[in-house]
């Protein structure tokens, strides 16, 4: 899936209430309370069934995108990269994406992804690279949390159910994508593999204006992506 993913974060930076003015005198001003940061205790063990990425070795997902023929292929890495989420030091893990198109190397992007302790996987940005005659012509989409966006991204709730609404990046002059999850589907065929209880989440994206929807299963995560003009499907893992 080729970088175009941009969103806005479920979770707000914020603090406790203060309150101005002497107490008891009626005429102090209150700033309105604001959500608390999550904690992050061990956020590179990325255990959330629906996406469980420490158990990822090797995906490759198999498809199209505007008429071409594209190939996937996302890789954990061993390395980890350091972010500061409210005066916490977070350890993100790297999660490679190739992307080939029409079996050229196209664009390598690094996805740092860190669970908060409650089971959200959240989205700290990307690092991006386009190619083109296997030089790198530009880095189109690249951005981190604390640098060109405050919002904390979510990739997938802890909890996900029909209704919620998510986030996983909003970073401006780059673009959004608002996250909706739509149902579980009893049964769902991707890849020429027959998948239960398929978790369905719609996401319209930015500033590219189009609607797209992300597959995911217990205990494997992404299983496809597919938009107007693309179809993503897992092949082997």
């Amino acid at each position: 899936m080729t970088k175009r993913q941009n969103a806005n974060s479920a979770l707000a930076a914020g603090l406790l209430a203060l309150t101005v003015g002497a107490g008891g005198c009626g005429g102090g001003a209150t700033t309105p309370p604001a959500e608390a940061l999550p904690v992050f205790s061990d956020p590179t063990n990325i255990t959330n069934p629906w996406l469980p990425i420490s158990q990822m070795k090797t995906s490759v997902f198999e498809g199209t995108e505007d008429g071409d023929q594209v190939r996937n292929v996302k890789k954990l890495l061993t390395r980890t990269e350091s972010f500061t989420v409210g005066g916490q030091a977070v350890e993100a893990a790297v999660v490679e994406d190739r992307a080939y198109v029409n079996g050229e190397l196209h664009e390598v992007a690094d996805d740092f992804y860190a669970q908060a302790d409650d089971g959200t996987v959240h989205y700290m940005g990307e690092d991006v690279d386009y190619y083109e005659n296997g030089k790198v012509t530009g880095h189109e989409g690249a951005f981190r949390y604390g640098d060109q966006t405050q919002h904390l991204g979510v990739a997938m709730p802890a909890d996900p159910k029909a209704g919620d609404e998510f986030s996983i990046e909003d970073v401006p002059g780059v673009g959004n994508e608002r996250n909706t999850v739509a149902e579980i589907q009893p049964h769902a065929r991707v890849g020429g593999r027959g998948y239960s209880n398929v978790l369905a989440i719609d996401g319209h994206v930015e500033p590219d204006n189009e609607d797209e929807v992300k597959y995911y299963v217990r205990g494997i995560g992404t299983i496809r992506e597919s938009g107007p003009k693309s179809d993503e499907q897992l092949q082997s893992r």
